[in-house]
């Protein structure tokens, strides 16, 4: 088994995670980090990260993992974002995605980055999920996860005002399909059972609070049950969490972005990982950002998110190696 790791915004978290989580990591797989030896040389002695470089491997924990070189150095500059460190992201990125899609990686984990810095150079995408997703197959649908917890999400980075516009029956039946097909093909779960989430408080109330439920999510879930998926729903999000309904289910399909990421990043206390579903890469990511502010100083990074993001996405490469 490959794992490429693209090297994210230096000048944040992203490198003094991956460091942490070496030491925890599968042994038996092989580790690629998509950054030149020169920057990772400059953010070891900002970091003080251990271990030794050489040109081409950084030995760190009786781990091995070698240096895919980008030509895109740049001076790290800790908690400061930089149009340098903005280039070299986009770089690791995409040698990481082409890495996988020439067989040279089996996996793909990404390391954070600020999204904002990026498009100030010209980055046309609106985050990570969209640039690995460009140009391979398949739609690409953004799973939160911590352990058998998975929230995927039907509108992602979309205004909460204009949620409803963006919801349809097919949209949201599309997106229950993916996610019963993620939990069947990255999780070898034959028959997953799924949650639907309500779009108003309280499934609309009968029409008192809103229409949306009525008219969107009980069709979607209908035509659901005819195609032989298990689906459940329209929960009401709050009881759904508050009183564990969701331990019962495989995958649950949220609505709008904090509508399943907070209840998930609660849960997840600092573990979860972001998984781009739906498409032929395999991607996983830490749930959080660059953190500028933990960077620059000597606080306690914790690694955890990072290893059960390395991990996940060697379990779903093998899982997809015994479909394949």
């Amino acid at each position: 088994m490959r794992i490429v790791i693209s090297c994210g915004d230096v000048n944040g978290i992203g490198l003094r995670c991956l460091a942490g989580a070496i030491s925890m990591i599968p042994r038996d797989t092989s580790y690629i980090l998509a950054i030149d030896a020169s920057t990772l040389r400059e953010a070891a002695q900002a970091y003080q990260l251990p271990g030794t470089i050489t040109d081409d491997v950084w030995h760190v924990h009786d781990t091995a993992i070698a240096l895919a070189p980008l030509n895109a150095t740049t001076v790290v500059t800790p908690g400061v974002a930089g149009d340098d460190a903005s280039r070299c992201a986009i770089a690791s990125l995409e040698l990481a995605r082409t890495m996988c899609r020439d067989g040279r990686a089996d996996a793909m984990v990404t390391l954070p980055i600020n999204k904002h810095a990026l498009a100030s150079v010209g980055w046309p995408y609106p985050g990570q999920t969209e640039m690995v997703a460009d140009g391979g197959h398949g739609e690409p649908l953004m799973v939160l996860s911590s352990g058998s917890v998975r929230v995927a999400l039907t509108t992602v980075h979309v205004p909460l005002r204009d949620v409803v516009s963006a919801l349809s029956v097919d949209r949201i039946g599309e997106r229950i399909q993916q996610l019963h097909d993620h939990c069947r093909r990255d999780y070898g779960i034959t028959s997953p059972s799924i949650a639907v989430l309500a779009v108003d408080p309280h499934a609309g109330d009968h029409g008192t609070i809103g229409t949306a439920d009525t008219e969107l999510t009980l069709p979607a879930i209908a035509r659901a049950r005819e195609a032989g998926m298990q689906v459940d729903g329209p929960f009401p999000a709050d009881g759904f969490f508050a009183f564990g309904a969701y331990r019962q289910y495989d995958g649950i399909l949220a609505m709008y972005h904090d509508q399943g990421l907070i209840p998930l990043k609660v849960l997840a206390q600092g573990g979860g990982v972001n998984t781009t579903a739906g498409i032929d890469i395999v991607r996983t990511s830490p749930d959080h950002g660059t953190a500028y502010q933990l960077a620059a100083g000597g606080l306690h990074i914790d690694a955890r998110s990072t290893y059960e993001a390395i991990t996940l996405a060697c379990t779903i490469a093998a899982q997809r190696r015994t479909i394949a």
